[in-house]
């Protein structure tokens, strides 16, 4: 309880909370008011989608995982309640929110537990490393197959139907889901939600060395395309990477929510200590 304001004391006001020292100056009934602390609630969404195991040998979700880490700490050691929850087309995997320093263990470990997506029914295990399906020289590696998508939109419709009372939420994904996300992101704005976005890329995404004829096939929808990798195609796949981060990054500046990227291969000290505290999300 926090001490807010005096008051004149009216007929049936609880004696408890009249100002003693105040009525032996000035023989007057006043009382103090006091406004409860509420413990803040952060939940932290982890995109666990195909495309997020992209990234050898530390994996978006890998990176995502200790992003989530770094931030439940800050958390825990503030006193406040962490929720971990993960998501591809829907919520798959829940961890309620916990609150005190003694839960810190709880929360990694429920991360550390947090496995690659088991394949679909019928499907083969997901191909390590980047969705390039093989080169037609010869060189062949598994196909990741057709998976569940992502569903960005849904997963923040359905969160915000069971989260009543606003808080701090955490996105962590590579936001390469085609679907319409942002209105679910700018009507958890606007409900006082003090929303975060985590962009994770791997550095192959932001630097590719790829180059000759290549069959891509996404991770995710199972599409496949042939393209010959040279100079020109990979300046224009730069291009539009960028293009896609800067819209992302100019309409979180629009509605007030916050943004930062970061690349599978940080540091764990490097999210925390310069990614998150520079761009005030872990203040």
């Amino acid at each position: 309880m926090e001490f807010a304001d005096f008051r004149k004391y009216e007929v049936g006001d609880d004696f408890r909370h009249v100002d003693w020292n105040i009525y032996a100056r000035l023989e007057r009934l006043i009382l103090r008011q006091f406004v409860e602390e509420e413990d803040v609630r952060i939940d932290l969404l982890i995109d666990q989608s195909r495309s997020m195991h992209f990234g050898r040998p530390i994996s978006k979700f890998d990176c995502a995982r200790k992003t989530a880490a770094a931030l439940a700490f800050v958390g825990v050691s503030s006193l406040d309640r962490v929720g971990v929850s993960t998501f591809d087309s829907t919520i798959r995997a829940k961890m309620r929110a916990m609150r005190g320093r003694g839960r810190l263990l709880s929360l990694l470990s429920f991360l550390e537990g947090l496995n690659e997506r088991e394949p679909d029914e019928g499907e083969g295990e997901p191909a390590p490393g980047p969705s390039v399906a093989g080169r037609k020289s010869g060189i062949q590696t598994k196909s990741t197959g057709k998976g569940v998508l992502t569903n960005l939109s849904s997963v923040l419709r359905g969160f915000q139907k069971v989260t009543l009372r606003p808080g701090i939420l955490f996105v962590i994904s590579d936001f390469l889901d085609p679907g319409d996300f942002r209105s679910e992101m700018k009507l958890l704005a606007s409900r006082g939600f003090d929303l975060n976005l985590i962009q994770v890329l791997a550095p192959e995404e932001l630097k590719p060395e790829v180059g000759g004829d290549l069959l891509l096939v996404d991770s995710e929808t199972g599409e496949a395309r042939e393209i010959t990798a040279n100079a020109r195609v990979v300046a224009g796949y730069l291009s539009a990477l960028s293009q896609f981060t800067r819209s992302l990054e100019s309409f979180c500046r629009a509605n007030a929510i916050g943004y930062t990227l970061i690349t599978a291969d940080i540091a764990f000290e490097d999210v925390l200590f310069r990614s998150l505290i520079e761009s005030r999300m872990a203040n």
